[in-house]
């Protein structure tokens, strides 16, 4: 919820850039899904003059999200979702369960 409120100024976890992939019936485990920061973003292929500023900002269209091979972009609509680590201050990292989600470079 912390990051579509701190990008967007609302709760909504379909427009959050971090999805958790619930495994009920199996494990149990609770899996975070968000962008890898890929130092090659193939999501990004053939934008060439504005990949730096593209890389930082937060909403995208559907058409990057298809492109990643991770499947780590949320798409509502004609939306994607990436994460932009919050400008360098990831939120979501703040207020989750210590060290269940962590930056690790």
């Amino acid at each position: 919820m912390v990051c579509a409120l701190f990008h967007l100024g609302i709760i909504n976890t379909e427009k959050s850039a971090i999805r958790v992939k619930k495994d009920d019936l199996d494990t149990s485990l609770n899996t975070p899904v968000f962008c890898r920061q890929c130092k090659e973003m193939k999501c990004l292929e053939g934008e060439e003059g504005i990949k730096d500023k593209a890389r930082n900002r937060f909403v995208w269209s559907r058409v990057h999200a298809e492109r990643c091979p991770f499947d780590a972009l949320s798409i509502l609509e004609e939306k994607a979702y990436h994460c932009n680590l919050c400008g360098g201050d990831p939120q979501c990292i703040k207020v989750c369960t210590p060290e269940a989600i962590r930056l690790v470079p």
